[in-house]
C-alpha cells in the first residue's frame, strides 16, 4: 500500500491531521501552552510523531532516522471556552502562490462547514512586517481566536499581545519563538529536510556536487528544511559538495532565473536540493534551455511540476505539504473555544513518492496550480479552476 493511502488512512483513526515534531538533532522542541499546560504528555500524538519518523523513510527505501525524543503535551483550553457563534482572525501568508490560494481556500471552506464560524481574514502577500500590522488590525475587531501563519520572528509581539488579550492562537504552519499559543499545527519541515537530504545522499551514493534551492528567506517553512538538510548533509554525507545556496520565492520565474544562472557558474551540478517543487519548474526549463541534461531534485507534488517531470524524464523525489491543512488549524481553534484539550503540537501526514510512482499523483487534465492529492470536492475544484 503506498503512502498517501497509509498516511491518509492514519490521519482519519486518529480524527484528522495530527502531531508535531519537536526537536531531533536540527531543531527546537515544540513550544505551546498557551491556555495552560497540564504536564500530561500527549501519548497519541508522540506515538504518530515517532511513526512518521520511522515509517516515511522507508517508504521511500531511505536509511532509517532517530526519532526525536521532546515531548508533546496536553494544553487546557477551558478558559476560552464559549458559545458560538465565533469570530476567528486569520492572519494569512496571501494568496502568493498555488499553495497559498488553495490553503486559504480550505480555511474558508471549513469555516463555511460550521455554520456559525466568521473568519476576519488577512492578506500579508508574503510579508512578515505587513503580518505584523495586520495582526494588530485583527486584534482590533476582538476575534474570539487567532489563527496565524507565520511569516518570521517579528509577529512574536503581536502573538504574545493576543494572548494577553486570552484570546487562543494557533499557529498554523509555521513556527515563532512563544510559548504563547495553544498548538501548533503544521508538517514537521525538518523530517521534510532530513528525507529529502537523505534522497540526494542516497542518489549520489554519497559524493557530488550539489545546488540548494529555498523558498523565502525567514520563513521557518523554509529555514526549518534547509537547517535539517544541511544537518544530514554535513552528518551523513560529508563528501557531497554545496556549490551554492540561492533563496526564490517560492517563484518559477524566479527559480528559473536563479539556475540561470547557477548553470553558467557551475558546469559540473550532481543533484538539486529544492525544498518545493514551485521553483522547480523554473529549474527544468533552464535545464532545458542550457541544453544540459536534467539531474535528481527534490520537490512537492505540484501538478505542474509533475507534468514537466514527466514530460522531460526527472528523476525526483516529492515530500508534500498538503495545502489543506490549514482546515485543520481552524478546527483547532474552535476546538479551543469549546474548551476541549488540545495538544501542543498537531502534525500533518503527507504523500510521499519517487518519479516512479508519478502516474498515481499526476491530474493530466487538471491544471498547473493544483497540489495533489487534494481534499477539495470537485465542485471547489472546479469553482477555483483547478480542475
Amino acid at each position: 500500500m503506498h503512502s498517501t493511502i497509509r498516511n491518509l488512512r492514519r490521519a482519519v483513526a486518529l480524527t484528522g491531521l495530527v502531531l508535531l515534531l519537536a526537536a531531533c538533532t536540527q531543531g527546537e522542541a515544540p513550544g505551546g501552552g498557551g491556555g495552560g499546560e497540564t504536564g500530561e504528555v500527549s501519548a497519541e500524538e508522540m506515538a504518530n510523531l515517532r511513526q512518521a519518523w520511522e515509517e516515511d523513510p522507508g517508504e521511500l527505501g531511505l536509511p532509517a532516522l532517530q526519532p526525536p525524543d521532546d515531548q508533546i503535551t496536553v494544553v487546557n483550553t477551558e478558559k476560552y471556552k464559549k458559545d458560538g457563534p465565533y469570530k476567528i482572525a486569520f492572519a494569512s501568508q496571501g494568496p502568493t502562490n498555488s499553495w497559498a490560494q488553495i490553503y486559504d481556500t480550505a480555511f474558508r471552506a471549513r469555516a463555511e462547514e460550521y455554520g456559525n464560524v466568521e473568519v476576519l481574514y488577512a492578506d500579508a502577500g508574503g510579508k512578515a512586517d505587513k503580518q505584523v500590522n495586520d495582526i494588530e488590525d485583527l486584534l482590533v475587531q476582538q476575534p474570539d481566536a487567532l489563527v496565524v501563519t507565520p511569516l518570521g520572528a517579528a509577529v512574536k509581539a503581536p502573538v504574545e499581545r493576543a494572548a494577553a488579550q486570552n484570546i487562543p492562537v494557533v499557529l498554523c504552519t509555521g513556527r515563532v519563538d512563544t510559548d504563547a499559543f495553544v498548538t501548533r499545527v503544521d508538517r514537521d519541515n525538518r523530517l521534510n529536510g532530513a528525507l529529502t537530504a537523505l534522497w540526494i545522499g542516497e542518489q549520489l551514493k554519497g559524493k557530488g556536487n550539489i545546488i540548494m534551492l529555498s523558498g523565502i528567506a525567514g520563513v521557518p517553512t523554509a529555514e526549518d528544511r534547509l537547517a535539517s538538510a544541511r544537518q544530514i548533509f554535513k552528518e551523513k554525507y560529508p563528501d557531497i559538495k554545496v556549490l551554492a545556496h540561492e533563496y526564490t520565492n517560492w517563484s518559477p520565474t524566479e527559480g528559473k532565473r536563479v539556475m540561470e544562472g547557477l548553470l553558467v557558474a557551475h558546469p559540473k551540478i550532481d543533484a538539486i536540493w529544492s525544498d518545493s517543487g514551485i521553483q522547480d519548474i523554473g529549474v527544468i526549463q533552464a535545464f532545458n534551455e542550457a541544453g544540459r541534461p536534467i539531474v535528481p531534485m527534490t520537490a512537492e507534488p505540484l501538478n505542474g511540476f509533475l507534468k514537466l517531470a514527466k514530460q522531460h524524464d526527472v528523476p525526483f523525489m516529492a515530500v508534500g505539504y498538503p495545502p489543506e491543512h490549514s482546515a485543520r488549524c481552524l478546527e483547532a481553534a474552535v476546538d479551543a473555544l469549546q474548551g476541549k484539550p488540545l495538544p501542543s503540537f498537531i502534525n500533518v501526514d503527507a504523500p510521499l513518492f519517487t518519479n516512479e510512482k508519478i502516474d498515481e499523483f499526476l491530474r493530466a487534465n487538471c491544471s498547473n496550480d493544483l497540489w495533489v492529492p487534494t481534499e477539495l470536492p470537485p465542485a471547489k475544484l472546479q469553482e477555483l479552476k483547478l480542475c
